[in-house]
């Protein structure tokens, strides 16, 4: 009796899984119908996991748009435990972030410094140094003495082991008459909607926002933790972490939202907050 319960709870156990792993989310990176969806050269072909580009020599990525390079530092080290082979029917990771020591491209000789993770592609378009200057005091996440010159650095980061990349942040403002100077270090990474890990995500609607979450401390004594969403060249952030050493910070943020959005070869940061004044202590008051 034990042995009859045993086969048809098995049997049910197995269609179960087959069922969720057949329910499977099909994501399209490309379009046959698209010339330029694979870029110059590239070709869109039709795979069991959805549409993905085949680069011509040199190049990689999702639209072929980098030159053929490793992601990883483990990279060789997967190569020889055999990963490129026994995972890629079940996930393209180390496809995607190996692709040279995978051999899915082959280098012409060109390469990046650092190669941004395919992860990642979604805020390419924010990487790198923009600056600016202002004519008042008002800034995130505080306030400056006068009107300030902003250096704002999204730059690459080297990625040594599995793990979600992220790319570096460093923020230098200074007012103009170099009576007050803020800094910012941290660091920003993103989850697309569409990410193919090669897991089942049961009762997934179609479409969605990516997320992206950025983690700034600051030398004013501050951390800051904010989450929001990335669209287009559109970044969407609202503050959800924030903590201050006692005596340091003079303001309290209440509520902050932010905006980063490229438009014609700039970045436009819009900001909305609320703070709450707090005076510092008197170092001579016990």
């Amino acid at each position: 009796m034990l042995r009859i319960h045993f086969s048809l709870f098995f049997a049910l156990w197995t269609t179960t899984a087959y069922a969720q792993t057949m329910s499977k989310t099909i994501i399209d990176f490309c379009s046959p119908t698209e010339p330029k969806s694979c870029g110059i050269g590239g070709k869109c072909v039709e795979l069991s996991l959805g549409n993905r580009c085949e680069c011509p020599n040199g190049f990689m990525g999702r639209m072929c748009q980098r030159p053929c390079q490793d992601v990883y530092k483990s990279c060789a080290r997967w190569k020889s435990e055999e990963r490129c082979h026994w995972t890629r029917p079940i996930s393209p990771f180390f496809a995607d972030n190996c692709a040279l020591s995978c051999g899915q491209c082959r280098n012409n000789g060109k390469q990046l410094a650092l190669a941004l993770p395919p992860i990642l592609d979604n805020i390419e378009w924010f990487v790198g140094r923009w600056e600016s200057k202002t004519s008042a005091p008002y800034r995130f996440p505080e306030p400056m003495s006068g009107p300030y010159k902003e250096i704002l650095d999204v730059q690459i980061s080297e990625v040594p082991a599995f793990d979600r990349p992220p790319v570096n942040i460093s923020i230098r403002a200074e007012s103009l008459d170099g009576t007050d100077v803020h800094v910012e270090f941290g660091f920003l990474t993103s989850k697309p909607f569409h990410e193919d890990t090669g897991f089942v995500e049961l009762n997934k609607p179609d479409t969605g926002d990516d997320l992206v979450s950025i983690e700034l401390v600051t030398n004013t004594g501050l951390m800051l933790i904010e989450e929001g969403t990335v669209r287009g060249t559109q970044i969407r952030l609202e503050t959800k972490y924030k903590k201050a050493m006692p005596g340091v910070f003079r303001t309290e943020i209440v509520k902050a939202k932010r905006i980063f959005e490229g438009c014609d070869e700039q970045v436009v940061e819009k900001i909305q907050k609320s703070v709450q004044l707090h005076d510092r202590p008197n170092p001579d008051t016990n």
